[in-house]
């Protein structure tokens, strides 16, 4: 089985892709897991992420989905290329969950959309944006990624390719931008607009997340180490995850980050996203206390 216009999330580390990916896997028509890095895959080398020799490579992410070795090599017998062998492989993960569509999750997946819509010109891709600063604070939580210059860095890295992508006519109508600040505050509204935009009808489980441990925990047992990405996963949705750069960056921190952003021709999209998170806090206040209100 191949599967019918598939679903392709990403956006900058830290910015809440996981999330959304597992809150669309609570619908009973998209199938979705860990990520499969399937464009750093080397087909014609025989070579994957990190120069990982191809079987070798696939036989670990399918541990992750629960696919036996012996399914995965049949699988990658069948392919002539990476997406050709990510279209069979996740097919048959949505196969085994009985559902007929599948969703990857990997964040370069907003660097490669042209790729994407060549293979699958009927995909939905969804790019999930962050406060810069909440993804800055939770780098450096994490020990990643550097200081501001790189952070900026990277962060241009990955916006320069999503703003040159959104000027294609190809590819913009098959492109949602997302805000993780709007998935926290209103997760039903949020869901509602991606269910809609990848054409699924509503359905009361995406609506929020209380948190899911076992890929954390298969992951472990597989690699012998730990994701702080799968430990957060393994919570429920908080309003907490929002703003967390107020106790671990200085102003110093932003102004360098802003600073550095700036010098790449981006900083005016960086003071618009930074306003934005501002506007969608502003708004959630607002709604609370019209809830709290007799």
């Amino acid at each position: 089985m191949i599967s019918r216009a598939p679903i392709f999330i990403g956006g900058l580390m830290r910015s809440g892709t996981t999330l959304l990916r597992a809150m669309l896997g609570q619908h009973p028509a998209v199938a979705a897991g860990l990520e499969t890095h399937w464009f750093d895959i080397d087909w014609p080398a025989g070579v994957a992420r990190g120069g990982e020799p191809l079987a070798s490579y696939l036989r670990r992410i399918g541990a992750f989905f629960e696919i036996e070795a012996e399914a995965v090599d049949r699988l990658a017998a069948a392919a002539d290329s990476a997406p050709d062998y990510l279209d069979r492989f996740m097919s048959e993960v949505a196969f085994r969950a009985g559902k007929p569509r599948w969703a990857e999750k990997t964040t370069g997946n907003v660097r490669h959309m042209d790729t994407i819509m060549a293979h699958w010109p009927d995909a939905r891709i969804l790019h999930i944006v962050r406060d810069p600063k909440d993804v800055f604070a939770s780098f450096r939580r994490s020990d990643k990624y550097g200081g501001p210059a790189e952070h900026g860095a990277l962060w241009c890295d990955f916006f320069a390719d999503v703003e040159r992508f959104k000027t294609d006519p190809v590819i913009a109508p098959a492109l949602l931008e997302l805000r993780y600040e709007e998935l926290v505050h209103a997760p039903a509204r949020a869901m509602a607009r991606v269910l809609e935009f990848v054409g699924e009808p509503w359905d009361p489980a995406v609506a929020g997340f209380d948190g899911k441990a076992d890929e954390h925990d298969r992951v472990q047992a597989l690699t012998g180490h730990s994701s702080s990405t799968l430990v957060a996963l393994a919570e429920p949705l908080s309003q907490t995850r929002i703003g967390v750069w107020s106790d671990a960056l200085s102003q110093t921190d932003i102004e360098a980050t802003r600073a550095a952003v700036a010098t790449r021709g981006l900083g005016g999209l960086f003071a618009t996203i930074e306003a934005e998170t501002e506007r969608l806090a502003e708004a959630a206040r607002t709604a609370g206390e019209g809830r709290a209100a007799p």
